[in-house]
């Protein structure tokens, strides 16, 4: 059997494009840990049998919509909470792209790219420790699915 390839998990990442050089996307720096989902919503028909009426019906599903969030946190750096603050303290959608495999890889990396917003900024700390961050987001509309290529 094959040893399949595999991913590191720092190279799953949420990538915001920056706002003075539109089209270049950037990282926020100190997240350390990222979690994309997506969802799929469904509606649901029970589908009768029309020789027994009596029989168990079988549920059809159509597709009604399609949904993505995602999450972050690690170490709260500096040089990253104007770009999450200014990310979250707007009512606009910001551009973004969402990483799997590093943004240079054009054999394995993959991303979605598209709007998103980001709904939560939460900033914690602890006597001893370091300033912690965990930030939230959404889609807003279609992410599209791309192979990264080469530079």
């Amino acid at each position: 059997m094959a040893k399949p390839t595999t991913y590191v998990g720092s190279s799953v990442a949420i990538f915001l494009e920056s706002t003075t050089t539109p089209g270049t996307y950037l990282r926020p720096c100190g997240l350390t840990n990222h979690t994309i989902s997506f969802s799929k919503n469904a509606t649901e028909v029970n589908v009768p049998d029309c020789d027994d009426p009596e029989l168990p019906s079988w549920i059809e599903r159509g597709v009604e919509s399609l949904d993505f969030s995602g999450s972050g946190s690690g170490v709260l750096a500096a040089e990253a909470v104007d770009n999450w603050w200014n990310a979250f303290n707007t009512t606009e959608s910001i551009n973004a792209r969402i990483y799997i495999g590093k943004p240079d890889d054009a054999a394995n990396g993959r991303y979605w790219q598209g709007k998103i917003h980001v709904t939560g900024f939460e900033v914690t700390g602890e006597r001893g420790g370091k300033a912690q961050v965990s930030i939230s987001v959404v889609s807003d509309g279609e992410l599209t699915f791309h192979n990264v290529t080469a530079p």
